[in-house]
């Protein structure tokens, strides 16, 4: 037996998204929403669900529209007439595992945790980015909680504790988002529901990436680092490119350019100032060693 909800995503953002950007949002969204299962299961103890499928409905361009439709499958049709009876016992209102706000909220509620997860292990990550973020959760988690009669603290210890891989959370929270970061205005709406988004505040405020958790490497942003550009190619953002910060070191590193940074506005240029991230690993003794240059805006050119 099984039971479908629909989901509705908008991404707002005027400006173009690439092709890769969207699909690996998508596959992001799949990820993270294969993780909801064990939220519903400590939400309703009697509810077990053997699998989740979700499926793309329809796709509209523009301002981007995802209509998806997330099934729930039960072993059989006594485990899914418990499950359901065991919800509307609880909350004493029939309607509430169709209401797809409710799947929504529970999802909108992971992706923002999983962006204050990463930032919160990266210590260099200015705080207004978290409370950014932490302003956006707590509204989701109050229309989300009132949603299955539980207090809000409740509601957002049950997501944290039932979502077992949070490093795999905070990657697929990354993707997710990404999109909408090529507008400065752009946000992320679930349904009709106004409560129910990722503000403009919190795309920006949300990492742009997230790496495999390895213990030797050290992320740390810069608001105005002097870059020296030794190597560039306007076909590849993500390869090709290096540059020197002679602030960090004497050597050639790695560059990678933020989608909204054009490639062609650093042509011909010699040296700018970025706001950026950096990835430092730990060489023996200890050093950080900066890996990668990653350019999140340009704030001066031919400095």
């Amino acid at each position: 037996m099984d039971f479908s909800i629909p989901q509705q995503v908008h991404y707002t953002n005027k400006n173009r998204a690439s092709i890769q950007e969207i699909a690996d949002g998508l596959v992001a969204l799949d990820s993270l929403i294969r993780q909801t299962p064990s939220v519903l299961e400590a939400l309703f103890p009697d509810y077990k669900i053997e699998s989740v499928e979700i499926y793309l409905d329809e796709f509209r361009s523009g301002s981007i529209w995802e209509d998806l439709v997330v099934k729930f499958i039960f072993g059989n049709q006594k485990n899914f007439d418990s499950a359901i009876g065991a919800a509307r016992e609880k909350l004493g209102m029939e309607e509430v595992m169709s209401d797809p706000q409710v799947l929504s909220a529970i999802i909108l509620v992971m992706v923002l945790s999983g962006g204050l997860y990463w930032l919160g292990k990266r210590s260099k990550n200015k705080p207004e980015k978290r409370a950014a973020i932490e302003a956006n959760n707590n509204t989701v988690i109050q229309i989300g909680s009132g949603m299955v009669g539980l207090d809000a603290d409740e509601f957002r210890a049950l997501i944290d504790n039932a979502v077992q891989d949070k490093n795999q959370l905070a990657k697929d929270a990354a993707r997710i988002v990404k999109p909408a970061k090529r507008d400065p205005n752009g946000y992320i709406e679930f349904g009709d529901n106004p409560g129910l988004k990722i503000t403009s505040e919190s795309v920006k405020a949300m990492p742009d990436y997230v790496q495999d958790d390895e213990p030797e490497e050290i992320v740390e942003d810069y608001d105005g680092l002097l870059l020296e550009l030794r190597a560039i190619d306007l076909d590849h953002t993500k390869s090709g490119w290096r540059v020197r910060a002679p602030d960090l070191s004497d050597r050639r590193i790695k560059l990678q350019l933020d989608p909204s940074v054009m490639p062609d506005d650093l042509f011909n240029k010699r040296q700018i100032r970025g706001k950026v991230t950096v990835v430092f690993r730990s060489d023996n003794a200890g050093q950080k060693i900066p890996r990668l240059i990653f350019l999140r805006e340009v704030i001066e050119d031919d400095v």
